[in-house]
Order: C-alpha cells, then structure tokens, then sequence
C-alpha cells in the first residue's frame, strides 16, 4: 500500500511522507483508523529504490517484497495469545543492531503495543533511547495511557484520529464495496477496519429488534407487553446470553441517541439512517428528558449487565426504570 491510499489522517501523512520516521515513533489513535498501515506503507516508501512523489512507486523489488510482506528491513511484531512477550522485544533489539539488508533503513513496527508486558517494555528501553543510525521503531497503540511512562518519554508522538463519514464511505466506495456503504460509515465510529468488520445483515436485524421493542414500550407504557416480546423470537433465546443483551443494549443506545440529534436538529449525526423515518415519529411522541433519562438507564443496565447481573433482568427492568411517568 502506498502512503497516498491511506484514508484520513492527511496532516500527520503528509508530514511524515516528507520526512523519515524519527529514531522511535509512537502511532497512537483509535483502533482501525489505519495506524498500522501508515507505518507499513512509510517503511516501504523510506525503502522504495524509485519513490514518486514522496511515496513509493509499488512497483520496484523492495516496494513489491514490502507489499507481500517479506522484505527483510520490515518487520511487524504482533501479540501473541494477546501479549507481546520479552522474548519478542529481545529478538527486536538484537536485529535493530544489524545494518540493513536491501533498504536505506530498517522498520520495526510494533502492533499493539500496550500488550507488551512489564519486561518486554523494560527490554525494549536501551534500544529505544539509543536505536541505531539506520532503524526506526513505530510503536502502534489505541491506549497509549498504557504503556510505561519510560517508552512514551522515548518516542516522538503522532496522533491519528477516527475517520469521517465521508472519508469512509469514500474508501469503501473505492475498495468496491457495494452493500449499505452509508450505513457501515455511519456504523463504524470513524473507523475502517469496524466498517469493514461490521455483518450488516445481523446488524440490521438485530438493530430493527431494539427499535420494535422501544417503539412497543413508548406506545402502550405496560410491562406486560414488552414482557411478551422478550418471551417470543428473537428475544427468547438472546436475553439469556450476557454478549446477546450488551449487543441490545448497545443498539438501544445508537437509537436513543438518534432520537436526541433529531430533537436538538443535528440530523447529520443520525447512525441508523435507513430508519430515520420511524425515528423521527418516535421522537415527535417522546420529550427530551424521557430520552435523556432512558440513555441513562440504558448505561447502567449495560454495566449491570457486565457486573453480572441477570441479563434477562437487566433487559426487563430497563424499561420501568427508564419510565419517566
């Protein structure tokens, strides 16, 4: 991948499209706005024997190894079993000290990085405060408060931020998607690798489930009657899965907001486009405070949920708590 194909994040690209990467970098940003890639795509373009442009031209040996992902002056650490171990930081340390094989530089990136433990972290310090001339290391993190005060101090930040709407239904357009492209940008807090990730079919489903449900309650107030939806398909079988009712809770939440951006008449921020008639009857029957007051809910049985209470509880009661009457 080129450094022109990365979507967003066009300040921080341009920069360091112009200048090599410092001796120690650390990417950090939401998950799957493209950190990762930036850093793969800037170590093949420091590399690349023909660059255009300030980036790399994808066609020459080193561009075409570093696209298959075997060049040996570009090496991607990984956790493993979700850690990165000492052993993996050792062997990082020990090959930043070898000059490059085939490139101008050698690039060693480190995918997230906050799952290094406490020794991988202390093993990497020496290499990080003193690399050698001709590596650089990128640390690639979404929780940089994670990581050891001593690594951050020793790298030099950039800041990557969630995409926009706009800029993800455009590389989804571009990449040849074709199904509900405006729903998965709209769906995906502004990143990528979420739009992609996302199963629109289940999503949809489920999430037209959490909108009958509300659209039930606001309409007849009576317990009985959401009691009897949650005992029929598909509730039944859900509400006694923890994951099955956070995935409710959390679509209950994407609505309520909704009903909140149509009231205060920020529409643009409305996620579930494809329903935002039925949203906007809704929010003509409901005042602000009710909405207000049912996000609030929604929170707490959400962490009840997660602190283990009942799901099946947690769902039910939502609604009588929520109940502003």
């Amino acid at each position: 991948m080129k450094v022109a194909q990365i979507c967003g994040n066009s300040g921080v690209m341009s920069l360091l499209r112009r200048s090599p990467l410092p001796p120690a970098a650390l990417f950090a940003g939401p998950d799957g706005v493209g950190k990762r890639s930036a850093a793969l795509a800037l170590a093949a373009r420091w590399n690349c024997r023909r660059p255009v442009d300030d980036d790399s031209c994808g066609v020459c040996v080193s561009c075409v190894k570093a696209e298959a992902g075997n060049h040996p002056d570009i090496q991607l650490f990984l956790p493993e079993k979700n850690v990165i171990k000492i052993e993996s930081m050792r062997e990082l340390a020990r090959e930043a000290h070898y000059r490059p094989f085939e490139g101008t530089a050698r690039f060693f990136i480190i995918d997230q990085a906050e799952k290094m433990t406490e020794e991988a972290a202390n093993s990497l310090l020496k290499t990080l405060e003193e690399p050698p001339d001709t590596s650089h290391l990128a640390l690639v993190t979404a929780y940089p408060n994670r990581l050891l005060s001593t690594i951050l101090s020793r790298c030099q930040s950039f800041a990557f931020h969630a995409l926009t709407r706009e800029e993800i239904a455009g590389y989804l357009a571009s990449s040849g998607a074709s199904d509900g492209v405006q729903l998965r940008a709209a769906f995906a807090d502004g990143s990528i690798g979420k739009a992609l990730a996302l199963d629109l079919e289940t999503l949809i489903k489920d999430r037209d489930a959490a909108l009958e449900l509300l659209e039930a309650w606001t309409k007849s107030r009576v317990f009985e009657v959401i009691f009897k939806r949650l005992e029929a398909a598909p509730f039944r079988a859900d509400i006694k899965s923890r994951d099955r009712v956070k995935t409710y809770l959390e679509l209950l939440q994407s609505i309520a907001e909704d009903l909140y951006f149509l009231m205060v008449h920020t529409p643009d921020r409305v996620v579930n486009l494809d329903r935002r008639e039925r949203l906007e009857r809704l929010a003509d029957d409901l005042t602000l405070d009710w909405v207000r007051n049912l996000l609030y809910h929604i929170g707490q049985s959400y962490w009840d949920v997660e602190h283990y209470v009942s799901p099946l509880m947690c769902l039910e009661t939502l609604w009588l708590r929520a109940d502003a009457r």
